[in-house]
């Protein structure tokens, strides 16, 4: 009893949160276009979930420029990886549908996050030109390659257009692997899950080296993040199993 009634509370902090700050900082992300407004909800949205997150890095990663691929398990991977990849000035690729939801849609396209439109050929070109670009200014990106998330958890098959985007801008590739999430907020679910242990684990793996690759090799690089992907998730399992 006392473990829903906290969930309940959890719950109604949360969407107060929520219907608060969103309207609030997408004004203000609109007016003053600065990507730190992104990283400050999110980093608020972990913290009013109480949600702990532990790295596990395969290498000590530089300060750099990249296209990060992980997998994708919840809405919630977002704000975990804007916190875990904060030095590494991100952007998100997203769906186009959800630059249309009113002060959310309009602030993440203030904040510079990329419309991703797979139905459309010509749109989905604009896309990549886009992604070019920002990694030409700076920018990493932030790529889920399953394309939605995962209702069970099992990584789904790989959506090749975005491997386009490193193979063209010959920018290496970093494997993330993400677990944890699905049990606070799985797919579609508008009610965050109270886990005795809300953690949140997060792989990064070594970069893939780029430079020998062309863009002629979408599968093979596909199946090569794929791989580091899987190993991360292994890893992360098994580190859990010592806890």
């Amino acid at each position: 009893m006392l473990k829903k009634f906290h969930e309940f509370f959890q719950n109604f902090l949360v969407w107060i949160y929520l219907l608060i700050t969103v309207p609030t900082f997408s004004i203000i992300a609109i007016i003053i276009k600065k990507h730190f407004f992104a990283r400050l909800w999110c980093k608020g949205l972990l913290r009013v979930l109480n949600i702990k997150i532990e790295i596990i890095k395969e290498k000590e990663l530089p300060k750099n420029i990249y296209v990060f691929m992980s997998n994708h398990q919840s809405q919630l991977d977002i704000p975990v990886l804007e916190k875990v990849l904060e030095p590494y000035n991100i952007r998100f690729l997203a769906k186009k549908s959800l630059f249309k939801i009113p002060f959310f849609g309009w602030g993440i396209k203030a904040l510079g996050y990329v419309p991703v439109e797979r139905k459309d050929p010509k749109e989905g070109l604009k896309s990549v030109l886009t992604c070019i670009e920002k990694l030409k200014k700076g920018i990493s990106l932030v790529i889920f390659p399953e394309g939605t998330r995962s209702p069970t958890g099992e990584l789904l098959p790989f959506k090749l257009g975005g491997f386009v985007i490193p193979l063209k801008s010959k920018v290496n590739v970093v494997p993330i692997s993400i677990w944890g999430t699905r049990n606070i907020l799985p797919k579609g679910a508008l009610w965050f899950r109270n886990p005795s242990n809300k953690k949140v684990w997060v792989y990064i793996g070594k970069p893939i080296e780029i430079k020998d690759l062309n863009s002629r090799d979408k599968e093979r690089l596909a199946q090569m993040v794929r791989e580091r992907i899987l190993k991360g998730l292994e890893i992360i399992k098994k580190n859990k199993e010592v806890e």
